[in-house]
C-alpha cells in the first residue's frame, strides 16, 4: 500500500504521515508479497511457538525460572501472530475489520506484545544475572517468576496499551474505514517517536550489560574447573549453563537484529524529510516483515539448540 498507515498496521510505536486520501489506492505489488510472507510468518510461528510452549509445559515439576520466562516470550510471539498480524492485513488489504472501541483496544496490542517480549528478555537476562554473577543471593523462586510475569503484562498494558488508545481514531475515506493515531501537533508526534525508541532500546543495553557479565563469569568459573573430570557434576552443570546462555543470547540478538531496523527506518523517514516512494514503501515492507518475524525465529533458535524444547515435537512424531 502507498500510505505508511497501512504499512505499518497495527505496530503504533512509530509513525509517518500521509494524505489519508491516498488509502483507496489499488493493491501494489508489495502488499501482495508482504500477504505472502506474512502468511510463511504465521505458519512457522504459531506451530513453533505452540511447540515451545508444549515443550515447557512437559517438563513438570523440572521447570525453571527460565523455563517459565520462555513459555511467557513464546506466548507473547503467539498473540503476535494471532491477533495483531491478522488484524493488520485485513485493515491494510481491505478496510479495519471493526469499530471504534475495538479500534483502540485491539490496535495497540501489537505494542503491548513486542513490550511484554521486550520486557521478557530483560527479566531472563537478569535472572541469569543473578544466579550466575551473583550466585550466593537468594534465587528468584517460579512463584515470583509467575507475579514477574503477570505484572510484565499488566505494566506493557498500563504503559503502552492504554495511552496509545488515547490516540487513535476511526476515520473513513471512500467508504474504507482505517483505524490510525492522531497528534495535535507534529511536535508531539515526534516526541512520541523518540521516546517510544528509547523505551524499545534502552533495555537492550541493560540486557547486554548482563550477559557481558554473566559470560566473564562463567569464563572465569571454567578457568577454576578446567582440571575437572569431564563428567564431574559441577563441569556438567557449568557447561548447561554455559549452554543456556548460549542460546538466550542468540534469541537477544535475533531480537535485536528484528527490532532495531525498524525503529531505524521509521525514524528516518520522520525527521530526515524522505519523499515517499515504492522504493521506500517496499522498505517499509520489509522492516515491518522483519519485526513480525522474529515471532517465528525464537521457537526455531529454541528448538534447534535446546533437546528440553524439541520435547515439544513428539506429539507429531518429529
Amino acid at each position: 500500500m502507498a500510505d505508511e498507515h497501512d504499512t505499518m498496521a497495527n505496530q503504533s510505536w512509530v509513525y509517518v504521515d500521509d494524505e489519508l486520501e491516498n488509502y483507496s489506492e489499488s493493491l501494489p505489488a508489495h502488499a501482495i508479497f508482504q500477504l505472502i510472507l506474512f502468511t510463511a510468518i504465521f505458519v512457522v510461528g504459531f506451530f513453533g511457538n505452540s511447540i515451545v510452549i508444549y515443550g515447557v509445559l512437559q517438563q513438570g515439576s523440572s521447570k525453571t525460572t527460565s523455563s517459565c520466562f520462555i513459555a511467557n516470550l513464546a506466548l507473547s510471539d503467539l498473540a503476535v501472530l494471532v491477533l495483531s498480524l491478522p488484524v493488520g492485513l485485513l485493515q491494510e488489504l481491505a478496510s479495519w475489520p471493526f469499530g471504534e472501541v475495538a479500534c483502540k483496544i485491539f490496535f495497540p496490542l501489537g505494542d503491548v506484545f513486542l513490550t511484554v517480549s521486550l520486557m521478557t528478555l530483560t527479566a531472563i537476562a537478569l535472572d541469569r544475572y543473578r544466579a550466575i554473577v551473583t550466585p550466593f543471593k537468594k534465587r528468584v523462586s517460579k512463584t515470583q517468576a509467575k507475579v514477574c510475569i503477570a505484572l510484565i503484562w499488566i505494566c506493557s498494558y498500563l504503559v503502552v496499551g492504554i495511552p496509545t488508545s488515547f490516540i487513535l481514531k476511526l476515520v473513513s475515506t471512500d467508504g474504507v474505514k482505517i483505524c490510525y493515531p492522531f497528534w495535535n501537533t507534529d511536535m508531539e508526534r515526534q516526541i512520541h517517536k523518540i521516546l517510544i525508541a528509547s523505551l524499545a532500546t534502552l533495555p537492550l543495553l541493560l540486557i547486554g550489560y548482563c550477559y557481558f557479565r554473566v559470560v566473564i563469569a562463567l569464563w572465569k568459573v571454567r578457568i577454576i574447573y578446567r582440571d575437572s573430570a569431564k563428567n564431574s557434576l559441577t563441569t556438567i552443570r557449568l557447561e548447561q549453563k554455559r549452554k543456556l546462555v548460549k542460546m538466550l543470547i542468540v534469541i537477544v540478538i535475533a531480537f535485536s537484529v528484528c527490532l532495531l531496523p525498524y525503529i531505524t527506518f521509521a525514524l528516518v523517514l520522520e525527521f530526515a524529510g524522505i519523499e515517499r516512494s515504492p522504493s521506500v514503501n517496499v522498505g517499509l515492507v520489509a522492516v515491518l516483515s522483519l519485526l513480525y518475524a522474529n515471532s517465528a525465529i525464537n521457537p526455531l533458535i529454541l528448538c534447534t539448540m535446546s533437546k528440553d524444547y524439541r520435547k515439544g515435537l513428539r506429539p507429531c512424531g518429529c
